[in-house]
């Protein structure tokens, strides 16, 4: 719901059943334009203020319309703040907390909001009985789920060996890894061996942080490991190992001997 800020009381005020936007301060002696829902012709239109009285932490405005020339009284009040409960997740630690909103918020499904230094993405606004929502305001709202939207936890797993080992970093969500880049970690140098998204590995390719489940890394070969493995490639290459070379060239030294 948008708001709009009243001049001399410093607050930010409805409009009422629907929201409206201040052109100018308001000031009881002068006549200021304002854009509001006419009660008469329910058009989002100019009013000219015709007077302002205050009524506790807000004011009642007498307006006429632009458009139909109808004279209402918008009453403009400050929302009231009800606490609401959060579970917050991030990666696969959660907590739940009770934050402060005003009881004119609408929450949907992607709203971002900021909380204790981070930004949190809403994922699920629960009623009572676990029914699910994608729009609900503070009172019908049992339970909303977010998680960290400006970090997330990535998990890793090394392997050097036969022996296996797992961690997690934080960063940010946009940061992308790609399959065979060299990665450092605790000051070790590692490969990228192959990247989970959550519906199976990536042994190319490249994926950004938000959505990246587990990272694979394997130690990088040595310079004596590489040279020997690209050694052998070449004799694969041209024919020197296949399947049943031992055999074949048993056969070729005895065929030799009996020939000689």
């Amino acid at each position: 719901m948008r708001l709009c800020s009243l001049g001399n009381t410093g607050i930010e005020l409805k409009w009422g059943a629907r929201p409206a936007r201040c052109m100018t301060d308001v000031d009881e002696t002068e006549d200021v334009a304002h854009v509001a829902i006419c009660s008469d012709c329910e058009l989002e239109c100019e009013h000219d203020v015709l007077r302002s009285v205050e009524r506790g932490q807000g004011v009642d405005l007498l307006v006429r319309c632009h458009e139909c020339s109808n004279v209402h009284t918008l009453e403009l009040r400050p929302p009231r703040s009800i606490a609401v409960r959060f579970t917050l997740s991030e990666g696969e630690h959660s907590q739940r907390t009770d934050i402060q909103v005003d009881d004119d918020e609408i929450f949907s499904i992607g709203d971002c909001f900021d909380h204790e230094q981070g930004t949190w993405e809403v994922t699920r606004l629960e009623a009572a009985g676990g029914v699910s929502l994608t729009t609900a305001d503070p009172s019908e709202i049992d339970m909303v789920w977010a998680m960290r939207a400006d970090k997330v936890r990535v998990k890793l797993t090394f392997t050097e060996g036969e022996k296996s080992w797992s961690d997690t970093i934080i960063c940010e969500p946009g940061e992308v890894f790609t399959c065979g880049a060299s990665f450092t970690h605790e000051d070790e140098r590692w490969r990228i061996r192959a990247l989970h998204s959550g519906r199976g590995r990536k042994l190319t390719g490249k994926l950004p942080a938000g959505r990246v489940r587990r990272i694979f890394l394997h130690r990088p070969l040595t310079r004596a490991e590489q040279a020997d493995r690209e050694h052998r490639a070449r004799g694969r290459w041209r024919g020197q190992e296949y399947p049943g070379r031992e055999e074949r060239m048993r056969d070729v030294r005895e065929l030799n001997l009996r020939e000689g």
